[in-house]
């Protein structure tokens, strides 16, 4: 709680110093030859504070949806997988935010829901799950555990995700029968603070599956590769959270794989990585040029 209250604290102080400023002005009435220099000030002022108020207030608000058509096979079969990632409930979000997303997945109509980890940031957030019950699918709902779930109870989380009718998957699968091709979705446990087991994983899988993986770090795509997984799914970069036109992600990516694999589909030898950018926020209550998004999987097997 205590980083929580910290960032608000720094943006409410940018949000109400700034506006001081120009009262302050106002009262001086600068010179003739200090009004430039003002002025130049006064611009970049309004921009950190347009910016500071944008995406502390306004952006995090807004649930965008976008679609990834990804090739795995020739077959012409489609499989569509509603993703998200790092709700992390409980300290900026809650229940509805939770509903909200629901109904957003449920307009697409997807035939699976992929939630890869990181669900709440505090021991209260488990109280924003109930909505998950209400998820429609055709192959219904299933989760991996993050690093943030691990340090809240892994145990607690788990129940309560299975409590909204949401399966957890820990190192198994669940067979889905796609127009009578068969995909393996495997859900790992979290690289962090759990105990990945890709043997235990990838057990059932049988010779012809598509192989549909499940981790919330996508460090993951660098066992995968040797494991005849097709597609990883994760989360965890939040795409950065803070990104740059131009530059990408601000802050360092909590990632072995680095800037180069923040956001988005991307090839790691023959396996294709996708990462979600997230529907919440840890740190500061801030996302810029980088809204909340649910990402649709549109998947040709």
């Amino acid at each position: 709680m205590f980083p929580t209250l910290f960032y608000d604290l720094i943006i409410a102080l940018v949000a109400a110093s700034i506006p001081l400023f120009f009262v302050e002005l106002a009262r001086r009435r600068p010179r003739v030859a200090d009004k430039k220099r003002y002025g130049i000030v006064s611009v970049l002022l309004t921009a950190v504070w347009l910016i500071v108020v944008y995406g502390s207030f306004v952006e995090p608000k807004i649930l965008t949806v976008k679609t990834y058509p990804i090739a795995l096979g020739a077959t012409g079969t489609r499989l569509r997988i509603a993703v998200i990632s790092d709700l992390h409930l409980g300290a900026y979000r809650h229940a509805d935010w939770t509903a909200k997303i629901v109904k957003r997945i449920n307009a697409l109509r997807p035939d699976a829901v992929v939630l890869a980890g990181d669900f709440v940031a505090t021991e209260a957030g488990t109280a924003g799950f109930a909505p998950l019950r209400d998820l429609e699918t055709r192959f219904g709902a299933y989760a991996v555990l993050g690093n943030w779930d691990y340090r809240i109870g892994a145990i607690e989380v788990r129940k309560a995700i299975e409590s909204a009718s949401v399966e957890v998957l820990t190192n198994e699968s669940v067979p889905l029968n796609v127009d009578g091709k068969t995909v393996r979705l495997v859900g790992l446990d979290d690289l962090t603070f759990g105990m990945p087991d890709w043997p235990a994983a990838l057990a059932s899988v049988q010779p012809g599956d598509v192989v549909i993986a499940a981790a919330h770090n996508p460090d993951a795509v660098q066992r995968a590769e040797h494991e005849n997984v097709d597609l990883v799914v994760s989360g965890h970069t939040h795409c950065g959270q803070v990104r740059l036109p131009f530059i990408g992600p601000v802050p360092k990516l909590p990632t072995d794989l680095g800037r180069r694999y923040d956001c988005g589909v991307f090839g790691f030898g023959p396996v294709k990585l996708f990462i979600t950018p997230g529907v919440g926020e840890t740190g500061a209550r801030a996302r810029l040029f980088n809204p909340p998004e649910i990402s649709l999987l549109d998947l040709t097997l």
